[in-house]
C-alpha cells in the first residue's frame, strides 16, 4: 500500500537543507525533536505536519505528510530568528496553524531580529532577506507548510544549502563580539585609507573565526575596488603629463 508520506524522517530532511550527513548539533536536533514530536502545546500544527494513522506500518514515529516536508526548512528559519527558543517556535506555530500570521507573533519575531544585530552582522544575514521572510509570513497566499521561505542567510557561492551557517552557529560558541571589534578596526583602518593594515586585520579575522563571515569578504571587495579606481586616476594623471 502506497502511503502519503514523505520516506525521509524530519531529522534526515534536516540534514539535507543544512548540507550535511553528519548528526545534527544538539541544540537543532533536540529543538526539532520537542518540536515534531511532544505534543505539548502542538496540537493544531501537529494535525498539519504529522500523520500519525500510519505509525503502525512503518519505523518511522512521527512521519511527515508528504507534501509538508518544506517544513522543516521553514521551522528552522523560525526557530533561528526567534532565537532558538523551542517554545517560542511552538507557540508561534500553534497560533499559525489556528489562525495564520497573527500581529503578536510577527512583532516578537521583528524585535527578537533586531536584538541579533551582532550576530547578523558578522554571518552577512541581509535585512531584506529577514523582510522578505517576514512579507511572506504576512501574505495569505503563502503556506508555511508546504512553501518554502526566503534564507535569511547571504548566499554562498561555495556552498548551494541555504542554511548551512547554522551548523557552525550551534556547533560552538561563537564571540561575535570580539569578531565585531576586528572587523570595526579593519574598517577603521579602511576609513583612514590605510589599506595594508585593513587586508591584515581582516587577514588575522579569517584565520581566528571559526566561521564563514561574509563581511571579510565584502570589505575586501571594496578595498579592491578602491584600489583599482585610485590606480585608474593615478594612470590617467600620468598619461596626461606624459
Amino acid at each position: 500500500m502506497s502511503l502519503d508520506i514523505e520516506s525521509l524522517s524530519f531529522l534526515e530532511i534536516a540534514r539535507r537543507e543544512l548540507g550535511t550527513n553528519e548528526q545534527l548539533p544538539d541544540p537543532i536536533r533536540d529543538a526539532l525533536n520537542t518540536i515534531y514530536t511532544k505534543k505539548a502545546n502542538a496540537k493544531y500544527y501537529r494535525a498539519k505536519l504529522i500523520d500519525e494513522k500510519v505509525i503502525d506500518q512503518i519505523k518511522n514515529k512521527h512521519p511527515i505528510i508528504k507534501g509538508r516536508k518544506n517544513s522543516v526548512y521553514n521551522i528552522l528559519i523560525i526557530w533561528y530568528l526567534l532565537n532558538s527558543d523551542t517554545k517560542k517556535t511552538k507557540s508561534f506555530l500553534q497560533d499559525y496553524a489556528k489562525f495564520g500570521i497573527s500581529k503578536e507573533s510577527l512583532e516578537e519575531l521583528i524585535d527578537l531580529t533586531k536584538k541579533q544585530y551582532l550576530e547578523f552582522f558578522c554571518l552577512g544575514v541581509i535585512r531584506d532577506n529577514v523582510q522578505e521572510i517576514i512579507e511572506c509570513l504576512k501574505t495569505s497566499d503563502f503556506d508555511l507548510f508546504t512553501e518554502k521561505l526566503p534564507s535569511p542567510f547571504s548566499a554562498s557561492i561555495t556552498n548551494s544549502c541555504k542554511l548551512s551557517p547554522m551548523l557552525t552557529i550551534y556547533s560552538q560558541d561563537i564571540p561575535w563580539e570580539s569578531y565585531m571589534t576586528q572587523y570595526q578596526m579593519a574598517e577603521d583602518f579602511f576609513k583612514d585609507k590605510n589599506f595594508i593594515k585593513a587586508r591584515e586585520t581582516l587577514s588575522n579575522l579569517e584565520v581566528t573565526a571559526v566561521i564563514r563571515l561574509p563581511v571579510i569578504e565584502a570589505l575586501n571587495k571594496k578595498i579592491t575596488a578602491v584600489e583599482a579606481e585610485a590606480k585608474e586616476a593615478w594612470d590617467y594623471f600620468q598619461n596626461i603629463l606624459n
